[in-house]
């Protein structure tokens, strides 16, 4: 996936990426409690201090640096909320394929698990 010109390897259900995978859902689960834990001060200080959080995802998740490179040197909130929001939407995006192809296979296995009984029925 590609996030403001970064490309980035997010497969999450690569068997390959089962790291990426730990450590995104670990950095994810910390933001549950982002909004509680911003420390008071000016406006700038909380920008900051989102922009880090942010920057500090990208860079757990796919290595030192990152988080500059995707978000910016600066700490612009609307670029950097903007790209956490891009890399839920894709995990979102992924686990919502992963579960219509789960369903398609289901709904397959009972169709042809009926059909076979059927078949066995007319064979007798």
């Amino acid at each position: 996936m590609k996030i403001n010109n970064v490309e980035l390897d997010f497969n999450l259900y690569d068997a390959d990426n089962v790291g990426l995978r730990k450590r995104y859902f670990e950095k994810l689960d910390e933001m549950k409690t982002v909004v509680e834990d911003i420390p008071d001060g000016t406006e700038t200080e909380k920008h900051r201090y989102l922009c880090g959080r942010v920057k500090t995802i990208f860079d757990a998740v796919f290595g030192e640096g990152t988080g500059v490179k995707v978000c910016g040197a600066k700490d612009d909130l609307l670029v950097c909320m903007k790209a956490y929001d891009e890399l839920v939407s894709e995990q979102t995006r992924q686990d919502n394929e992963y579960l219509k192809i789960m369903q398609s296979i289901a709904k397959k296995g009972k169709a042809s698990s009926g059909n076979r009984n059927k078949n066995r029925r007319n064979a007798r």
